[in-house]
């Protein structure tokens, strides 16, 4: 539960406050702060969510979408009876096959802080493999 809190309220901040900022900021004043770090070319919403970092981050939430769904109680013990395809979607052996996915969540964790804008220097990243 932490962990999805953490994401959704990291998503919101983005999408909500950081994304509209870079966009809608004065290119004057854009340039002079910023500009270095987005190669003197203001952001667009596609090139934000294109990018390595967006990408990274889009995939991850993805993931972890599917991941927890599969966790709740009710796909776990297979209370939900789906059609005949797609009953072997639930149950406990799709939640744990699942969470081996998170393996490929923390891959893209590093990917996606090493991408990020706001500097180049490797040693002032966010995501150290330390944490993991």
């Amino acid at each position: 539960m932490g962990i999805t809190i953490g994401a959704l309220i990291h998503t919101t901040a983005h999408l909500a406050c950081d994304f509209p900022r870079l966009i809608s900021c004065p290119e004057s004043k854009f340039m002079r702060t910023l500009g270095p770090n987005f190669h003197y070319k203001q952001p667009t919403w596609s090139y934000l969510l294109t990018s390595v970092a967006g990408a990274t981050g889009i995939i991850m939430i993805i993931i972890m979408t599917f991941c927890f769904t599969l966790a709740t109680h009710s796909f776990r013990r297979n209370v939900i009876k789906l059609p005949s395809p797609l009953h072997s979607l639930a149950g406990f052996n799709a939640f744990w096959y699942a969470h081996h996915l998170l393996a490929l969540v923390y891959a893209l964790l590093v990917v996606h802080a090493y991408f990020i804008f706001l500097t180049r220097e490797w040693y002032k990243k966010t995501v150290s493999p330390c944490i993991l």
